[in-house]
């Protein structure tokens, strides 16, 4: 079930979709494909996976996109005064966090109505599907592939937003990577540790429901120790990363920001309009 969340929550990621009307648009379909691939589901319950996905993303467009908007006008109005400074970019930072600390829990009822809905042949499914793809990331992660996309992933979307990148601000994206990188094989052995309490619940269909539910409200209750506070060591560091990025904006780099969050909040509206 760790996945179906994680999924509907990358359904709406902020910075790596360049049009995110288009993505919420399809988000349902996205989801349930997602889902099939892992629990291998009816055609009904794909229908009834969508039907209850359409609902969640109709609240999230009136009650989380207004934050958003307000979010990225106050930011784009700090870059435009040159007012941006540590604190308010660490602000920025915090409130994107919390956001995705809390986005699962707009999903809970379709988790909970979902995983009611499979059989045990289904939960078998998942186990194997689970599995594989577990094995596949972590040799990913072994590989010295892994870091060359990690390097590609952040160098696009830091130009993504500000543009070319100053000699000085590459040499600290760098840094960066070198010295803090993302604890993956951690978090693979923490989805591997999610998953296991997921399966215990298993033969008992009231403990499976409430084990979602809790989980879609407060995921991070159910990790390892030593990768929440592994992330939360990163989350300090990449804080830092974007505040000493962020301060030393040329003007083009401004403007590009600033051009960049107002089509955002155009997009964040367009889509408000559509609820």
């Amino acid at each position: 079930m760790k996945k179906f969340i994680l999924i509907a929550t990358c359904a709406l990621n902020f910075s790596a979709c360049a049009r995110m009307d288009i993505a919420v648009n399809w988000a349902d379909t996205f989801i349930a494909g997602r889902v099939d691939d892992y629990f291998d589901i009816s055609s009904e319950q794909s229908k009834n996976l969508k039907k209850s996905l359409q609902g969640d993303f109709k609240k999230i467009k009136t009650e989380v996109l207004p934050q958003w908007i307000d979010s990225a006008k106050q930011l784009e109005k700090d870059v435009a005064t040159n007012s941006l400074d540590e604190q308010k970019v660490n602000t920025a930072f915090d409130l994107v966090i919390s956001n995705v600390e809390h986005f699962t829990s707009h999903f809970s009822k379709t988790a909970v109505d979902f995983i009611a809905s499979t059989d045990g042949d289904q939960l078998s499914y998942f186990q194997k599907s689970f599995k594989e793809k577990n094995e596949d990331d972590l040799k990913d992660i072994r590989s010295k592939k892994y870091e060359k996309n990690q390097k590609k992933r952040y160098f696009k979307y830091f130009e993504m937003f500000i543009g070319d990148l100053s000699k000085e601000q590459s040499a600290l994206i760098e840094k960066h990577l070198q010295e803090t990188p993302y604890p993956a094989e951690l978090k693979i052995k923490n989805r591997e540790h999610v998953f296991q309490v997921f399966m215990q619940k298993r033969a008992h269909p009231e403990e499976l429901k409430n084990f979602v539910a809790q989980f879609s409200q407060q995921p991070d209750a159910f990790n390892l120790p030593e990768f929440n506070e592994a992330v939360k060591k990163y989350q300090v560091r990449l804080k830092s990363l974007l505040t000493q990025v962020l301060t030393t904006l040329s003007p083009a780099q401004k403007k590009e920001l600033c051009d960049n969050l107002l089509e955002k909040v155009a997009q964040l509206e367009k889509i408000r309009g559509r609820s």
